[in-house]
Order: C-alpha cells, then sequence, then structure tokens
C-alpha cells in the first residue's frame, strides 16, 4: 500500500525539519524571526519558528497514519 511509505516519509521529514529549527534555536536564537527562505512566497518566506511548530505537527500526523497503517496490516 502506498499511505505507509508517505506517512513515514511525512514523519521523517517533519521531525527533520522540527530538529533543524530546535539546533537554530540553540546555536542562534536571534534567526528565529528570520524568514525560512529568500524567496518571497509562502510558504517558504515563513519565519523560521513558525516552520517548526508546523514541521512538528506534520510529523506528529505521519507518524499517527503511519502506526495505523502497520497496525492495521498485522491483524
Amino acid at each position: 500500500m502506498l499511505i505507509r511509505p508517505v506517512a513515514l516519509t511525512i514523519f521523517v521529514f517533519g521531525l527533520l525539519v522540527w530538529l533543524y529549527v530546535i539546533a537554530i534555536q540553540i546555536t542562534h536564537p536571534d534567526w528565529l524571526a528570520e524568514e525560512f527562505s529568500h524567496l518571497n512566497f509562502p510558504p517558504l518566506n515563513w519565519r523560521l519558528d513558525e516552520v517548526g511548530i508546523i514541521a512538528f505537527a506534520v510529523a506528529a500526523v505521519g507518524f499517527f497514519i503511519w502506526q495505523l497503517e502497520q497496525n492495521s496490516t498485522h491483524k
């Protein structure tokens, strides 16, 4: 099924982006109010702290869907 690998990919990359934002928060906390990219169109012009919040939520949803699909295939 295609849902499991997509959910796992969403979980992993969401978690990686969240960890990137956490590393920036620890090393350069003044960068959190900066834009995520130099490109001036959404979602690339969102603030770095907003991207971290969204990435954490996306990772949680991806993990939840991945667990649901994994449990449904083992029964």
